[in-house]
């Protein structure tokens, strides 16, 4: 006996495109040389860097980091030299350079003939060594006979690979068509009048007015490129590919979002007393180090994306922040209202109230969190919920069928409607 359910065939998915020949061969050179060019210029402008952390500053042309003379007191009572302050300021942005740098070197030694691969691997290094700057622009400062090339590492990292992502990412391939030229004209506008800035005042001062704005219009432009393939272009593998790249910059910008909630000065480095010294360090630091999922999301998604679920993270990291966030609010709410009472039947305080709300959020933490889940998955995962939902059923059936033809019947459609085959088969050894 045999059922079989048939579905329509799939489009295939196109191939990426790749390097080679004497292209692929030309572009592991460039790459090869870009890189190597951009470490040099990043170790010696970390060193300088160092070297003006390690002094104070009070004139207008000082580092965003640098201290002045007048923070000296507040670094004195945490007890912090500026040897010290100029190490602690370096190491998270050092760390993510080389986390990028590894990560990009990665991609490339296992991919680099892709050009999905191979463009977002550069793009990786570029963005590490320039992403914050000054080490880079402390080099072409320093050395000026290597300020073109300080330049064209921080143009690469910041204004030309950065929008080429977001329009060929996943597959390699500008869709729709015409984003390539959009992406074109925007980037040598840019260039050229970044360019023409170094060289003229009247430029620079329509670069310092304008640049931002073209150079966001070319991230948002590239952001709704995204959006559009994932809705009607994108296959499965390719979904994949994206959830993982829009968390890691969705977890990035919650981070910094989050820090200016709770401080809008968190990311100003100004220091005159000793809660903003401490202040400066964290807010470095923990900056940095959000922008590390970043490349650690574009590696797993070019490199890993067939063996991790995205889904299940982000759906993990929904549920239990929404259980987290309410627990918080009856653990201090029941507090507040515990101790009140208490206050006002008794006169004081007790510790009643805290071993009160404990115990009630330990109670209430298994049925919430089975609560938010149904939640959260009938509302933004309905086709697996729809799936455990059809799934009890069959289960219900299978207890009170006795007719195999009709329990057969059930089982296909189960199949069918669950994990929607092209083709499903039953046989039944007679």
């Amino acid at each position: 006996m045999e059922k079989q359910i048939a579905q329509p065939n799939l489009p295939a998915q196109n191939a990426p495109p790749t390097l080679e020949g004497r292209w692929l061969t030309l572009a592991r050179v460039a790459w090869l040389l870009i890189t190597a060019v951009g470490v040099v210029m990043y170790a010696i402008g970390a060193q300088l860097l160092f070297q003006q952390l390690a002094t104070t500053c009070s004139g207008s042309d000082c580092l965003r980091q640098q201290l002045s003379p007048e923070a000296l007191p507040a670094m004195a009572e945490i007890g912090l030299t500026l040897t010290g302050y100029a190490t602690l300021q370096l190491i998270p942005t050092v760390f993510f350079a080389v986390v990028c740098v590894a990560m990009g070197v990665l991609i490339f030694w296992q991919r680099s003939h892709e050009l999905m691969a191979f463009s977002s691997s550069l793009w990786l290094v570029t963005f590490g060594l320039t992403l914050f700057e000054e080490e880079v622009r402390a080099t072409g400062a320093a050395y000026p006979w290597l300020q073109p090339a300080a330049l064209i590492v921080a143009w690469l990292g910041g204004v030309v690979l950065l929008p080429l992502f977001f329009c060929i990412f996943p597959n390699g391939r500008f869709a729709p068509r015409w984003s390539k030229w959009g992406w074109l004209i925007t980037c040598v506008l840019f260039v050229s009048l970044g360019a023409a800035s170094e060289l003229l005042p009247i430029f620079d001062a329509i670069y310092k007015a304008y640049g931002g704005y073209l150079w966001f219009t070319m991230l948002l432009g590239g952001i709704t490129i995204q959006f559009y393939r994932y809705r009607y272009l994108s296959t499965a593998n390719e979904r994949q590919q994206t959830k993982w790249v829009v968390f890691a910059f969705l977890v990035t910008v919650a981070v910094l979002v989050i820090m200016f909630f709770i401080n809008p000065l968190f990311l100003d480095f100004r220091v005159a007393e000793t809660e903003n010294a401490v202040r400066n360090i964290l807010g470095n630091a923990i900056s940095t180090f959000a922008f590390l999922m970043i490349p650690l999301g574009i590696g797993i998604s070019i490199l890993r994306h067939r063996l991790y679920d995205i889904d299940v993270i982000i759906r993990r990291t929904m549920q239990y922040s929404i259980v987290s966030a309410v627990l918080a609010a009856v653990y201090f709410g029941s507090i507040t209202v515990i101790q009140g009472g208490v206050t006002a039947v008794t006169g004081t305080q007790s510790p009643l109230a805290i071993v009160l709300s404990t115990l009630l959020v330990a109670a209430l933490f298994s049925p919430l969190r089975r609560r938010v889940q149904t939640a959260v998955d009938r509302r933004f995962y309905r086709q697996k919920y729809d799936a455990q939902q059809i799934l009890a059923q069959f289960a219900q059936t299978a207890r009170d069928e006795v007719e195999l033809e009709n329990l057969t019947n059930e089982l296909t459609r189960i199949v069918q409607e669950t994990m929607q085959p092209e083709q499903a088969s039953i046989w039944l050894k007679k």
